[in-house]
This record gives structure tokens, C-alpha cells and sequence, in this order.
């Protein structure tokens, strides 16, 4: 781990931004009312979580300005976002690196946030939580909000498992976790922020896209040899993936995912509870070392992804 953030303490400062999607109002203050339950923190909200230009929180400049004023805060210890939506790449070549390598802190969220992730990791060498976002919290189970909470706090929980997944190849391998929506990192193939898969354990979900489109982003990253040197995959939950009713058999998007990544000839584990479900996402640490027991269907985090106070 190139650089770790310190874990968060009692009373310490987290900043709450939108980077991506306008944020809705009633889920966002529904997700902030658990957030103050369950941390005991200073909440710091962005200026622009209630703008709207477009399908943004406000416009680029905009959402540049209050992430930096994020990441450069040399008393805060967490970033937290508001939602996904679309809008993160756009921010990344404007973002400056330096300001989270003099003041590490752990970013959290996921979908869209993937690509933010994903730039901390490549361009500062900081790990990051891809978990849940602020408007996500208020139908979260209790077992992932106290999840999320202990790897905030630097520590180590229990493995995750995956109670009804498929197991297209065991093993037991261990590697950096890199967790990404699907798509948003396809969408970082051939740019300076796409993260390495050599030697890494990959979580993926996705969300709406149907089966041939993830078919497509699959045999995109394996034709451009993205994939090449990856140590194992774990597949989250695949939310309204599946083709209309039409009357047509087609596969489902769970069999596209056998079917293409079967050819990576290394374990691989569907099935996990983390992704789109309103009830389920379960915090994985981006950038620390785990192990895929694959024959367990089980993902162990072999250190915490914050260090000590």
C-alpha cells in the first residue's frame, strides 16, 4: 500500500461532496441522519450538494472546487459522496493528485465514484472504501453500515461471502482488491487513471446495462489486455441487468458473466452481496491486500485499509 490514510477518530472531520449526479434531496437527508447515528464526526457538506446544472451537481468547475476544498483539508479524514449518477470523469485530469498524497484521507462511494477510486489509487497511491454512498444509507442493512463503520475505523472485519454465488473457477489466491462498477472502468481503459490489474483480486458490479452490453465491456477489457496478470474476480450484484420481456431467449447477464470471464482461467465467485441493492452493499477496502477463497465463496481483507490514529 503506497500510502494509507489514518483511521477515523471521535470528533474527526468528514466532508460529504456530490462529484457526479444532482443530488435528491429526501434520500440524501434520510442517508445523512444515519451517517450522524453512526459516526460520531464532524460533518462537513459540500456548497454545491443541492445544485443541478444539467444531469450534475453544478457544473465542472463547480464540483472541481468543492472536491479539492475536500481533499485538501488537512483535518479531515474522510470524504464521503452523496450519490453516483455520471459525472466523476470529467474531474479526473483537472484533479490534483498532490493534495491527497500531503493529506490522505479515504474516499468513499461507489458506482460513478469508481472512477474517483480509481484516480486516487493511480495517481496518489491512496486506498479508498467502494461502499456506500449518503443517499444509499438510510436502506443499507445494519451488518453493512457497521462494516463500512469498522473500516473507517481501521479495522479488520469479517470476510464477505457469497451465499448463492457460482463458482466458475476455485482456488485460494491473494492479492490489492481493485473494485469498480463495470462500466465506468471500461470507460478508463487507454487513460492514465486506469488502474493495473496485474496481480490484483477485481470486484465488479453493474447496474441497468443489458447482457450484451456486458458482454461488450468484458470482451473489451480482455481484447485490450486489461485483464492480463489478474490474480482472481469476485462479481457482485448484477441490479436490473436482464433484457426486457420480449419472448426471445437470450443469456442473462449472470450467464455472459460465466461465459467471459471463464476464460481467464483463474478463480472467480459471483454472487457477492455489494452493488446497486438497496438493502445490500457491503464495504470492500480499494487498494488493500486480500484473500478469495474461491471453493468458500468467501473474500478475507488481510489488513485494514486505514492505519492508526
Amino acid at each position: 500500500m503506497s500510502g494509507r490514510p489514518t483511521a477515523l477518530r471521535s470528533g474527526d472531520r468528514v466532508h460529504v461532496v456530490a462529484a457526479s449526479g444532482p443530488v435528491p434531496a429526501e434520500r440524501f437527508d434520510r442517508g445523512l441522519r444515519v451517517l450522524r447515528r453512526h459516526l460520531d464526526a464532524e460533518l462537513v457538506l459540500a456548497p454545491n450538494i443541492h445544485e443541478q446544472e444539467g444531469y450534475f451537481a453544478g457544473s465542472d468547475r463547480l464540483r472541481l472546487q468543492c472536491l479539492h476544498a475536500a481533499l485538501g483539508d488537512p483535518d479531515a479524514r474522510v470524504v464521503m459522496t452523496a450519490r453516483g449518477g455520471y459525472g466523476a470523469t470529467r474531474l479526473l485530469s483537472a484533479l490534483d493528485p498532490e493534495l491527497l498524497r500531503r493529506h490522505p484521507k479515504l474516499l468513499v462511494g461507489f458506482s460513478d465514484i469508481t472512477a474517483l477510486l480509481c484516480w486516487a489509487w493511480v495517481r496518489a497511491g491512496i486506498p479508498s472504501i467502494h461502499g456506500p454512498v449518503v443517499t444509499q444509507l438510510s436502506t443499507t442493512c445494519p451488518d453493512d453500515l457497521q462494516r463500512l463503520v469498522d473500516l473507517l475505523r481501521g479495522e479488520v472485519p469479517a470476510p464477505i461471502e457469497a451465499t448463492e454465488g457460482t463458482v466458475i473457477h476455485g482456488g485460494t489466491v491473494e492479492g490489492t482488491l481493485v473494485a469498480a462498477n463495470l462500466e465506468v472502468l471500461r470507460a478508463l481503459v487507454g487513460t492514465r487513471f486506469m488502474p493495473s490489474l496485474a496481480g490484483a483480486v477485481l470486484a465488479i458490479e453493474e447496474v441497468t446495462e443489458r447482457p450484451y452490453r456486458i458482454d461488450r465491456t468484458l470482451t473489451h477489457l480482455l481484447s485490450a489486455g486489461a485483464m492480463r496478470g489478474i490474480r482472481g474476480v469476485v462479481v457482485g450484484q448484477l441490479t436490473d441487468c436482464e433484457e426486457p420481456e420480449t419472448g426471445r431467449y437470450g443469456p442473462t447477464a449472470h450467464d455472459v458473466v460465466v461465459e467471459r470471464l471463464a476464460t481467464l482461467g483463474v478463480p472467480v465467485v459471483t454472487g457477492f452481496p455489494f452493488g446497486h441493492d438497496p438493502e445490500r452493499n457491503a464495504a470492500l477496502p480499494f487498494g488493500a491486500r486480500v484473500r478469495l477463497v474461491a471453493d468458500d465463496c468467501s473474500l478475507e481483507l488481510l489488513e485494514p485499509v486505514a492505519g492508526p490514529p
